[in-house]
Parts: structure tokens; sequence; C-alpha cells
């Protein structure tokens, strides 16, 4: 029964809205035209979700940047990081982070990735020292318990992402990145993060048909959020600590999920509201500069799946 619930709302995307919908300045007639079709999608959406559970069960180099000055990010594939982690803690910002699988290179981490990219976007000179288990120095064993991502600034450590990104706006405070009050719970609501990890880390096909409508789920509310706010981010039309976020955890349905599952965003239809925010959000210098390789990516969620 799942699987034929799943299968009724399997499409990645509600019904095309008339063509008013999309219009620049579209009115706010063309706009509510095209709710039913919306609300179906959802309503149907979230009818999946539900008899899914039942029939399942409940189940970043430097010290703070002078005022005024700003960085150029880093171009190429790879992101440049320093060789090897040091037993003394380093004169300038630094971000301790997920080896890959060589132990020096950048490793797959989301939550890395998202501190990178506010970094980046505050333009903010910085290191990054990869370490694996056996590489960190022991300063960040003793004070934090090894936590990374850790950000190490001015000999004082910050760790936690969300901790970390609200940190970064408020010690380096512009470009603005603060999310308004309304939209803090965007991400949280949305469950995003842990129905993508749910269903890429999974290897029981027999789960597979719940965590992938739980995912679709998810994709559905983030389309609603989009639809309602007709803007380029979640908050606007600039980027916000909650882009540096989310779109971090899209990037595995860019890599991950279509390797292991054949689900990708990409596939999504041309004009899809969750696939034109992915396209805008990785094109922007900020995200790309900070992006672990597919690959990396790929190996990383091989290993949590255990090597399935």
């Amino acid at each position: 029964m799942a699987l034929a619930a799943w299968a009724c709302f399997a499409p990645v995307r509600p019904p095309v809205a008339p063509a008013g919908r999309r219009a620049t300045g579209a009115s706010l007639h063309s706009r509510e035209a095209a709710r039913p079709s919306w609300e179906w999608w959802q309503q149907g959406a979230t009818l999946a979700s539900a008899i899914g559970v039942a029939v399942h069960g409940a189940r970043m180099r430097s010290a703070r940047c002078a005022p005024g000055r700003r960085h150029p990010a880093g171009a190429g594939q790879r992101v440049a990081c320093r060789a090897a982690p040091s037993n003394d803690k380093p004169g300038r910002t630094t971000l301790y982070t997920k080896a890959g699988p060589d132990g020096t290179e950048l490793g797959d981490c989301p939550f890395s990735h998202s501190v990178q990219m506010a970094l980046r976007l505050k333009g903010v000179d910085f290191d990054i020292v990869p370490c694996s288990k056996d590489t960190k120095p022991q300063w960040l064993l003793d004070e934090v318990d090894g936590k990374m991502p850790c950000v190490c600034h001015e000999g004082t450590l910050h760790v936690e992402t969300s901790d970390i990104l609200a940190w970064i706006d408020e010690e380096f405070p512009e470009p603005s990145l603060a999310v308004p009050d309304r939209f803090r719970d965007v991400i949280k609501s949305s469950g995003m993060f842990p129905a993508i990890a749910a269903y890429t880390k999974s290897t029981d096909s027999e789960e597979d048909d719940v965590l992938k409508v739980n995912l679709q789920v998810a994709l559905a509310r983030l389309r609603n959020h989009m639809f309602d706010m007709q803007s380029k981010f979640l908050c606007g039309d600039e980027p916000t600590l909650l882009d540096c976020d989310l779109l971090t955890k899209l990037y595995i349905l860019d890599h991950a999920t279509p390797h292991f599952k054949g689900l990708s965003i990409m596939d999504f239809p041309e004009h899809d509201e969750v696939r034109s925010y992915y396209e805008r959000g990785s094109a922007l210098k900020a995200f790309a500069d900070s992006a672990y390789p597919k690959e990396v990516g790929i190996w990383g969620w091989e290993q949590a799946r255990g090597g399935k």
C-alpha cells in the first residue's frame, strides 16, 4: 500500500500553473488563479506522507578583515586547504573540518560548506584545515571534544553550525546575512535535511518508498514557500544565513542522491521552484568556491551507507 500511495503523488512538482504565474509582476489575480492546483498537490503530498507513516508505523585564511576590505574567493574545482593541522592554535581565522578520503583534502560536510559559504559572502579571508579523527589538534579535542566544523578566531573556538553562522553575521556585520524573524523556522519546519539524509543513506528497499514520500513532502513545502515568496532566495532577493544552511543540503541531491537513488534535483522540470532556487544559489561564487567535489560527496555517503 505504501508503494501505491507514493505512486499517486510521485511527481516532484505540482501541476504547472497558468502562464501568468511566472510573468514578471504577475497580478494577485493570476497568482490566486494558480493556487488551486498547488493546493491539490500540497494536500496530495500530505496525504501520501500520512499514508506512508501509517503503513510504516510511527518511524574555511585570517583574522578579521579590516573594515571595508574584501578578499576575492579562490577559483578552481577544489577548495585550497592547509596541508596539515598544527598543535598550536592558528593566528588566522581557521575552519577545522572533516577531511576527504586522502585525509588532507576537503571532506563531504554540508555543515562546513554552509560555514564556508557564509564566510565568503562576508568577504572574510580564512584558512581551512581538514582533519581526520587521528589528526585533530589536541586543543580541539580538549576544548570542544573534537567537534567539527569548528572556527578558531583570535584563539576562541566556535562550534555548532547554527551558532557559528550567527557568530559570523555578528562578528563580520557587512553585508548582513540576518534572517528576518518570520523566516527563522523555514528550514526546521520543512524537514528537508533529515528527509534527504534518510533517503540517501537508506539501504533497505522496503523503507525506500516511505522515505521517498517524506522527501517529496519536504520538497513540496519548499516549493510552496518559494511560490509564495516569488523571490530569488528564501527571504528575498539577497541570500541570507538561511540560504547558506539550505543550499548546501540541496547539493546532496546533485551528487549522492542521484548516484545511489537515481533522484537528482537537476532532473526536476526546468521551471520547478526548487530546481530554480538551487540553480540560482549554486551559481553564487561563495557557494561554488566552498563546495567539496561531488565524487567526495559520493564517497562520504557510501561510508554512511556501510560501503553499499
